[in-house]
């Protein structure tokens, strides 16, 4: 490790000797040391031993550029930037230690990963396939628009129009779910009274409710079989919060005849909203 001011001083020979190995080796050695030269040039290179950072000097000679971090126990160094820019219009390519090409960006903005098996990896936590492979996890994937190559749609109509929970339910007899999303609990309050409850809760409990239902036998005031929001004499909501929601399932009103409560064998209720 050795620095030098680069100035090669009028003096004798087997000084000027000495000084002329010096140079050289704080050239040979990028100016390694524990802290900055003393004198320092625009375009020079400073090998920090301190923090293990190769800089450059920028060409107002007033700051250095952190270029790369030296990992000195596995012998690699790492990029030190916040912007990557590709040379020409081939993009930026991402190789394996052999050379393969593993994933490219292409100027157009598409990332493009070559032959990875996602199955078994995850996004946001969410397994996608079963199988063994974990070839890539994403914690957050963003973008403006979904395409399927021909058609596309954007994102925003993709995230905030999907139902955040629904449960397909049995109400007849012990209640039951057959399949769910974002539904931890079904309680049963009674005859077609239900209160589920969400594994993730809502931000408010401004979210859109979408209620169905129906049974498996025909009733003399026909098909009106429905399931709907609990309300009250006012037309609030009794039971809707952030984290459940109570649903009542019953055989409609006629002309002649009240609406009355009833356990349905099929009930189905959906959630859109955002989730806190």
């Amino acid at each position: 490790m050795s620095q030098h001011d680069m100035n090669i001083a009028n003096q004798g020979f087997p000084a000027t000797r000495a000084d002329l190995n010096n140079a050289l080796a704080a050239l040979a050695s990028s100016s390694s040391g524990t802290s900055e030269p003393s004198t320092t040039y625009a375009g020079q290179m400073w090998n920090d031993t301190t923090n293990n950072l190769l800089k450059f000097r920028n060409d107002a000679n007033d700051a250095w550029i952190t270029f790369a971090k030296l990992d000195q126990a596995t012998n690699e160094w790492e990029v030190r930037s916040s912007v990557f820019q590709a040379v020409d219009s081939a993009g930026i390519a991402f190789k394996t230690d052999e050379g393969t090409t593993r994933a490219t960006l292409g100027d157009d903005g598409n990332f493009q990963f070559n032959s990875v098996d996602i199955e078994g990896g995850t996004i946001d936590d969410t397994t996608i396939g079963g199988g063994t492979p974990a070839a890539a996890t994403f914690t957050t994937a963003t973008a403006t628009k979904i395409s399927d190559g021909t058609d596309s749609v954007p994102t925003g109509y993709a995230v905030n129009g999907s139902a955040k929970a629904w449960v397909n339910f049995n109400g007849s007899g012990t209640p039951a779910a057959r399949d769910s999303l974002n539904h931890s609990s079904l309680t049963d309050g009674g005859t077609g009274d239900y209160t589920l409850a969400y594994t993730s809760s809502f931000s408010n409990a401004n979210y859109a409710l979408l209620c169905s239902g129906a049974s498996e036998f025909n009733h003399p005031r026909g098909p009106t079989f429905q399931i709907q929001l609990a309300i009250d004499g006012s037309s609030n909501a009794t039971s809707k919060t952030t984290s459940q929601t109570q649903v009542y399932g019953g055989i409609g009103s006629t002309a002649s005849s009240d609406g009355v409560s009833f356990d349905l064998t099929h009930n189905f209720a959906a959630c859109l909203g955002d989730l806190a």
